[in-house]
């Protein structure tokens, strides 16, 4: 396995567990910060993975909604 390839692994777990937050009505922020740590760090290591920028961009815009709402 590569080490960009863990990187999305890891990534697509993060995002689940965000996705049922909000699933339930709660914000995901911790999430968000997480992915974006981890898109931040590939970045730094010289990895780009589109599937990880996805994973932090649906997060923010769900959580941009709950911001919008008040939801802190």
């Amino acid at each position: 396995m590569s080490t960009e390839q863990a990187f999305e692994i890891v990534s697509k777990i993060i995002f689940d567990r965000g996705v049922q937050l909000i699933i339930g009505g709660n914000p995901a922020y911790e999430t968000e910060l997480v992915l974006f740590h981890l898109e931040m760090a590939m970045n730094e290591w010289g990895y780009r993975s589109p599937v990880v920028s996805e994973y932090c961009d649906i997060i923010k815009k769900e959580n941009d909604i709950m911001r919008d709402m008040g939801i802190e």
